[in-house]
């Protein structure tokens, strides 16, 4: 069975904000001449980001689709209201929202939902249930203010005791020599949880951002957490702050 990423992608506050309350004919014109692009967040250099251009032809592909016209209104308001009168499913006007919030992206945070639960496992020092334990907001606050606890490197340390406990407990060899996978699969659980830590530090160091958490090939209603939550604020508009 193929392996499904959980994708953390970092939102600058405001700049989602803006581009979401911008009125949908400005925002379209801006994301197709490139003018948008100067207002998108510099990129972290320890996520992964997509190339603008790239991001803007996601957005707008999406938009030619669901979109008919140029509607009055904001960008948010035109999907509250397509999603009301019919037009468009919450699915699709969820859609809109999470391609939107790339260009209000420094970056993400993406991983195998596999090795998530483990690292998640160390951080919160309890184990991730199932797939809705590992997507629920109670375990996204519960990160946030563990990795005060934790330095990236510690952490990934952690991590790596753990997954070789688990080889172990299995019965699995912890020989280089008999397994040519162990160096590089031990080499990528470091990189990859000292990456989680320092994603959560970078949330928690700045209340301009938040942190959207969403399973990826999946409804992107369901994508986010608490206010944030993309089906949330097709519902109930941004939050205010």
């Amino acid at each position: 069975m193929a392996s499904v990423d959980l994708v953390a992608r970092l939102v600058e506050t405001d700049a989602f904000s803006r581009l979401a309350s911008m009125q949908i004919e400005q925002l379209l014109s801006g994301v197709k001449d490139g003018s948008i692009r100067a207002t998108r967040p510099q990129p972290v250099n320890f996520l992964e980001r997509i190339f603008d251009i790239d991001a803007e032809a996601e957005f707008l592909d999406w938009a030619d689709t669901n979109i008919g016209g140029v509607p009055d209104g904001t960008f948010l308001e035109t999907l509250q209201n397509a999603v009301s009168s019919g037009e468009l499913d919450k699915t699709n006007a969820a859609d809109g929202l999470r391609l939107l919030s790339e260009l209000a992206s420094p970056g993400s945070f993406r991983c195998w939902e596999g090795r998530m639960m483990l690292y998640l496992d160390v951080m919160l020092e309890r184990s991730i249930a199932d797939v809705d334990d590992l997507y629920s907001d109670e375990t996204w606050a519960e990160a946030a203010t563990a990795s005060e606890n934790w330095d990236p490197v510690t952490y990934s340390e952690e991590v790596v005791i753990a997954w070789m406990k688990q080889r172990e407990d299995l019965g699995e060899t912890m020989e280089a020599a008999e397994d040519a996978r162990i160096l590089p699969t031990m080499e990528a659980h470091q990189a990859f949880s000292e990456r989680l830590s320092r994603t959560l530090i970078a949330v928690r160091e700045s209340e301009q951002r938040f942190l959207l958490v969403g399973r990826d090939w999946t409804d992107s209603s369901n994508w986010g957490q608490g206010e944030w939550n993309l089906g949330h604020l097709i519902e109930a508009g941004l939050p205010e702050h």
